[in-house]
């Protein structure tokens, strides 16, 4: 019931996972750190497609985490490349911080450290998908929906991939039938199954039990097909889920007298107009408390145009709707205006090694109508390939500043240049200067936290930044500023105040 047997969940038989974790863990053995390499996510769960990256989690024998879990990121980042890895991207200022690489095979791999939570999340999804092979096939279809619609990615306001399982598996719960049950509240008969998590910046234990037993469970009275659950998918949260009390939780599915779970009374605070999809063991985290006003308003747009082409011509409509339109790969980078200037910040990211492919930046104007102190500016490449070499550079320094690059959707540029003025600088491999080596990170750059900071108090400061950026009513400012005051935030609370002062002084709308 809910126990973590790590020999079977290391394996996962018939992928391209297997030569890839023997790979890291061959390198965690010329570290001599002792510890299993454990994948997780969707390499685990049997929702990966052809383009999926292969999250892999290292588990020390000793209990490890904050400065000496990223000290064991920073030796792997150095070892891997001694095993075929390449394209090191360092990512340690996330909640969960991890680095990304390719392997010698061409899957693209992310490494964190002791994320016992993701292995639980997969193994719940993973019982799922076991119950009714229609629940991986109808996830595989929203998720590619939602990849091919550039609707994955919190950070430019939208919904992360695990987000879209998790509003997947609690429409099939809502169906009439269920097309599966509530492994969780199966459970709540058997001892409680704690988990130790670190996430929020202190220790918290959460309570990961699931019904195992699959093979007890009767099939499904519903008999829906896949075209069928889709259809019923998309219209599930354009036409009746109530998204301003409601919350998607396929923790407390089925265990309401209506079916339904109000939102307002559960691990974290939200806004009326905001969305709850809950994690089913961190209760949390609201997986879509960076979905913005205009991600919101995006996906329920393109879910009704989804819904329309199934109920028009099937299937076919549907999967090209699934297919990526954008033949651009882009990066974005916060910058402070009066500290990184135009010409710096070009001789950074052009100055990178191998780089041959002419790609176009588009940098924030200080000119703009709001003026912006802090904003995006965005990099536009031809390839994969060349994004890649240009995130190397995440986490350098530039002069007082800290470059984070981040993936990024079309739509963050489109919301971007909405929002403010930009200037376009067409880059061509004739204009490239010499590489320059970036400069280490300082221990505390501006642009970051101070070292004595929580990894935690990093996501926070950063969640309230990009709260405060589109908050447009004074509640959610006052929401913002009271969580930075909550983490001792001084600086992201004055400029809640100052953003609430503003709002107060707007005329009233007629």
């Amino acid at each position: 019931m809910g126990k973590w047997d790590r020999r079977n969940f290391a394996k996962v038989p018939g992928s391209v996972v297997s030569p890839v974790v023997e790979r890291v863990q061959a390198a965690a053995k010329n570290l001599g750190v002792e510890g299993t390499v454990v994948p997780f996510g969707s390499h685990a769960n049997s929702l990966t497609n052809a383009s999926s990256d292969c999250d892999l989690t290292f588990m020390p024998h000793e209990d490890v985490w904050g400065e000496g879990a990223l000290k064991i990121l920073e030796r792997f980042a150095d070892e891997l490349p001694s095993h075929g890895f390449t394209s090191i991207v360092r990512i340690f200022q996330a909640s969960i911080p991890l680095i990304k690489a390719v392997s010698q095979g061409g899957v693209e791999i992310d490494l964190c450290i002791g994320n016992h939570l993701g292995v639980y999340n997969s193994r719940l999804v993973a019982a799922y998908c076991q119950l009714d092979v229609r629940v991986g096939e109808v996830c595989r279809a929203v998720k590619q929906w939602a990849k091919g619609t550039e609707l994955v990615g919190s950070s430019d306001g939208h919904l992360n991939s695990y987000a879209y399982t998790l509003l997947t598996l609690h429409y099939l719960m809502s169906c009439s039938p269920p097309v599966v049950p509530n492994l969780q509240d199966l459970a709540v008969q058997f001892a409680p199954v704690p988990v130790v998590d670190r996430k929020w910046g202190r220790e918290m234990t959460w309570d990961c039990r699931f019904w195992g037993d699959l093979h007890l469970i009767p099939k499904s009275l519903n008999d829906s097909n896949v075209e069928s659950l889709l259809k019923g998918f998309f219209r599930f949260y354009t036409e009746t889920f109530d998204w301003s009390t409601q919350a998607v939780s396929i923790r407390l599915a089925l265990t309401t007298k209506q079916g339904v779970v109000p939102k307002f009374n559960l691990g974290s605070p939200v806004t009326n107009d905001g969305w709850y999809i809950e994690d089913p063991f961190d209760l949390r985290h609201n997986l879509a408390s960076n979905c913005v006003k205009e991600g919101r308003t995006r996906i329920l747009t393109l879910m009704s145009k989804a819904l329309r082409a199934l109920q028009e011509g099937g299937m076919a409509p549907f999967q090209g709707l699934c297919t990526r339109s954008s033949l651009h790969y882009l990066l974005k980078c916060r910058v402070h205006i009066d500290k990184v200037s135009l010409d710096d910040f070009m001789a950074a990211v052009t100055g990178v090694e191998e780089l041959k492919e002419p790609f176009t930046v588009h940098f924030p104007s200080s000119q703009g109508p709001r003026g912006r102190e802090v904003a995006d500016a965005f990099l536009i490449f031809r390839s994969e390939a060349a994004r890649r070499k240009v995130h190397q550079l995440n986490e350098t320094a530039l002069g007082e500043w800290q470059l984070r690059l981040m993936p990024c959707s079309s739509w963050a540029l489109e919301d971007a240049m909405g929002s403010g003025e930009y200037k376009e600088v067409p880059v061509t491999p004739a204009a490239v200067p010499a590489p320059v080596k970036p400069t280490a990170p300082a221990a505390a750059a501006p642009g970051a936290l101070p070292s004595s900071a929580s990894q935690a108090d990093e996501a926070v400061s950063e969640k309230v930044r990009s709260g405060l950026r589109v908050a447009t009513d004074m509640e959610e400012v006052q929401q913002l500023i009271e969580l930075a005051r909550a983490h001792n935030l001084k600086h992201e609370e004055q400029m809640g105040l100052k953003r609430l002062e503003r709002l107060k002084q707007q005329p009233s709308p007629p």
